[in-house]
């Protein structure tokens, strides 16, 4: 006799597309090449690199000063994780609450990726860097404020 058992619930992920600058997509190529994943895992790096973005302290202000010019990106096709969707939606809730600004999914994506290229051509900031170079800035307009006060 034959046993059926009821479907198990699995991870599928979430489907979508993310508008990246042509510019940009040899840079990705390359970069996946030296991290070991081919073209077909590229949802696979998009998710890692964006997993470990997630982590640095700085993230929220990053997003908020990501910008893009219109017109010259290209959309291509992401599943990532449900575990990484969640995590993506509230770092976007606390872009909106810390920086005022509405951001998506792709401004966030964008993001990882430009920060996982600047770290491999040995030019990206520290978290610490980003809030060091934000505190000096906000001395600064506070020193401006007092300096016009007088």
């Amino acid at each position: 006799m034959t046993k059926f058992s009821l479907p198990k619930a699995s991870d599928k992920g979430t489907r979508s597309s993310i508008r990246i600058p042509r510019s940009m997509l040899e840079k990705i190529d390359i970069a996946m090449a030296q991290s070991s994943y081919n073209k077909k895992q590229r949802s696979r790096w998009i998710e890692d690199i964006t997993a470990k973005f997630l982590q640095r302290s700085d993230a929220a202000n990053l997003i908020a000063e990501e910008f893009i010019v219109p017109g010259s990106t290209e959309a291509i096709p992401v599943t990532l994780s449900s575990g990484l969707d969640e995590r993506i939606n509230q770092v976007l809730e606390q872009v909106i609450q810390e920086e005022g600004i509405r951001k998506d999914r792709s401004s966030l994506l964008r993001t990882a990726i430009t920060q996982h290229l600047l770290a491999l051509a040995g030019r990206q900031l520290s978290p610490r860097e980003t809030r060091s170079q934000w505190l000096v800035e906000i001395d600064a307009d506070d020193n401006q404020g007092r300096a016009d006060e007088v």
